[in-house]
């Protein structure tokens, strides 16, 4: 699971980096034949010069686009692609007549694409501040009759504005869907897909010590569905989850693995550290439900998530067995036997 949110996440860095190449070169290629449509104008040969190495360099972003693995990478081909069509665009209407002249469309693909593929507001609205500011400066050497660059502005301003709402909608979206596609929906806890993807993260990043992780087991949690109903049993994960957390501290997580079973994530935790964790959830979610607990460290248990939670689960049966042997009969409503309330 964690490698393929890996690649998955590779995989949508190149192919928005590639579009970014393609429309990069689609853009300049409709600039040539423009020029070629009209060569009996001023200033063609540096015009289709200036064109024509913009479109090569769309060309090798679609190659530089296959080698991006970070979202560092994908920047940094995405911002040159976009600095050279921005100087581009600005001499070609420059050479062209002004910012009145067909080549200054150059600006409002720049300036749309910025509002569409940006995902930082600050970054994106520096992006559109100089991308109205080379326009505005060709406007400067090359007057426009009165209001056209202010509507020409207006207009471009009016669809960032479109362009920009729409993306952040859709990415505020996207994110929420992410949450909840690792997230259980009964206790809000992470569920097998969001524990996967917070192991990844510790394990990459190299913890020392650590990290550590706990299987908790709910003891005799059918009972209370056969005596109670579902809802009974529903309403007690979601208290166990809750109280589980305030035990834990903001760094470490806790998933829902099963129906009564939870994996707690402790991240820089040795050994000792783990065992006193689990005294204290031992204790905490005690005073709600009968639990029991098994705990595993790495690199001692394991060096992978699955090794970790294979080990854990070992001492988390033994740590059943004995609990089982030493209150035979206990139930789980720990001193009720009513619905916990």
């Amino acid at each position: 699971m964690a490698v393929s949110a890996v690649e998955s996440g590779v995989r949508e860095r190149r192919r928005r980096t590639a579009l970014s190449a393609a429309l990069h070169a689609v853009s300049h290629s409709v600039a040539v034949v423009y020029c070629l449509l009209t060569l009996t104008q001023p200033h063609r040969d540096p015009m289709l010069a200036a064109y024509g190495c913009a479109l090569l360099a769309g060309i090798a972003g679609l190659w530089a686009a296959t080698r991006v693995t970070t979202k560092a990478s994908g920047y940094r081909v995405s911002f040159t692609l976009l600095m050279i069509t921005l100087v581009v665009a600005a001499f070609g209407a420059y050479w062209d007549g002004g910012v009145t002249s067909p080549a200054a469309l150059g600006f409002v693909t720049t300036a749309v694409f910025v509002a569409g593929y940006t995902p930082e507001l600050r970054l994106m609205l520096g992006l559109e501040v100089l991308t109205v500011g080379a326009y505005l400066a060709v406007a400067t050497f090359r007057p426009a009759p009165p209001g056209y660059v202010f509507v020409y502005v207006s207009g471009m301003l009016v669809l960032v504005s479109v362009f920009a709402t729409q993306t952040r909608t859709l990415a505020r979206q996207r994110s929420q869907l992410r949450a909840l596609a690792s997230l259980d929906p009964l206790t809000g806890a992470l569920n097998r897909r969001g524990l996967a993807e917070f192991a990844r993260h510790l394990f990459r990043n190299g913890c020392r010590p650590g990290p550590s992780l706990l299987c908790l087991d709910l003891d005799n949690f059918k009972l209370v569905n056969d005596r109670h109903g579902h809802a009974a049993g529903d309403d007690l994960l979601r208290r166990v989850v809750a109280v589980a957390r305030e035990a834990l501290r903001a760094e470490d997580a806790i998933a829902r693995v099963g129906g009564d079973e939870f994996v707690v994530v402790l991240a820089d935790t040795d050994e000792s550290t783990a065992r006193t964790v689990a005294a204290r959830l031992d204790t905490a979610v005690g005073q709600v439900a009968g639990i029991s607990i098994g705990a595993a460290t790495a690199p001692a248990d394991g060096d992978t998530l699955d090794t970790l939670i294979r080990a854990a689960d070992r001492h988390l049966y033994r740590a059943k067995q004995e609990r089982r042997r030493a209150a035979e009969g206990r139930p789980l409503l720990s001193g009720r036997s009513d619905v916990p309330g």
